[in-house]
């Protein structure tokens, strides 16, 4: 019989008793456990500077480009780090609890990197001179830089963990959660809270402007079913900010979009069906039942992600993005 899935909440105890404790004792020098509360409104990006003429600094600008992935983020961060300049990824965060309820059961992207990483220690650890003695609760004009972070192990597929950890920087900021919407869902129903999310993805690329970080990684931030935000109107909002405002034009070079299902790339059908093979034939029907629902829970929640990028590929894709420019002072890009 194969080994089951092991329990989301019994990963988040060891990563708490033990893998958090060895990090901090062992590689703190290398990768201090701190965080930073940055504030949107004291971080405006400055453009990229321009000759006297006006005309821009071509070698001081990037054009950025874009790419789309069904991958963790985290992994795909990491991997393409690979020893060069490290690569953030921008995280949605529990505005109240540090890693959300990480020691629960809850399958949401920040939830998950806590199990597999020291993402909590850094978010209740600021740093000093950081502007506060808690980073929380997160005020909604801002976020949290982690620039070490260590990861430590697989995501919940399998939770293997590493024999070599890796760091990333981790930029934590609150999406707008569950916003009323509007036509088949596929709009926002209040100005207020469609501004607030824009605000939101704002705060976040301030944040690395002002850290220095020119390449992103960015996932399902305001998506699915735990934030509820609408899919088109999320990835208008990245697209425009990053193409349009300029604020940001010229600071990013390469950012990836990649969105996977919390339950990893098998979701939970692999260890539902295991379960449900071992169990006697006494509560067969009830572990049939069980494993349909959470195969069918898993199968939605993929269709789900990847319905979501293909929206943002269908948002960022030059016909899309040159029509929309069409008249505006950036049609020769």
């Amino acid at each position: 019989m194969p080994p089951s899935k092991p329990k989301p909440s019994e990963i988040a105890a060891e990563a708490k008793k033990n893998y958090i404790p060895y990090i901090r004792d062992n590689f703190s020098d290398r990768w201090p456990p701190t965080s930073y509360t940055c504030f949107s409104d004291s971080l405006p990006a400055k453009p990229p500077p321009r000759y006297e003429s006006g005309e821009r600094m071509n070698e001081m600008m990037y054009h950025a480009r874009f790419a789309f992935y069904e991958r963790d983020p985290v992994d795909l961060a990491i991997e393409w780090a690979a020893g060069d300049s490290p690569i953030p990824v921008i995280m949605p965060a529990h505005d109240k609890r540090p890693g959300g309820d990480w020691e629960a059961g809850v399958m949401s992207p920040e939830e998950c990197l806590c199990r597999r990483s020291n993402l909590f220690a850094t978010l209740t650890t600021p740093a000093a001179g950081n502007s506060l003695s808690s980073n929380y609760p997160i005020q909604a004009r801002a976020g949290i830089i982690s620039q070490n972070v260590v990861v430590f192990r697989n995501g919940p597929e399998k939770y293997e963990p590493w024999e070599e950890y890796k760091s990333l920087p981790v930029i934590s900021v609150c999406p707008v959660k569950r916003p009323k919407l509007r036509d088949h869902d596929t709009k926002y129903a209040f100005k207020d809270e469609k501004e607030l999310m824009r605000d939101k993805i704002r705060t976040s690329l301030r944040i690395a402007v002002y850290y220095g970080y020119a390449n992103l990684c960015i996932g399902t931030f305001g998506l699915g079913s735990g934030f509820g935000n609408p899919p088109e109107e999320v990835a208008r909002m990245w697209r425009d900010l990053f193409l349009k405002d300029p604020e940001f034009v010229g600071h990013f070079n390469d950012v990836v979009f990649a969105f996977e299902p919390p339950e990893g790339p098998m979701g939970a059908s692999a260890s539902s069906s295991s379960s449900s093979r071992g169990s006697s034939s006494k509560h067969s029907s009830k572990h049939s039942s069980s494993s349909k629902h959470s195969s069918s829970s898993s199968s939605s929640s993929r269709s789900s992600v990847t319905s979501d990028l293909e929206t943002f590929k269908h948002v960022f894709s030059p016909a899309v993005i040159h029509d929309d420019y069409k008249g505006s002072k950036h049609s020769k890009w």
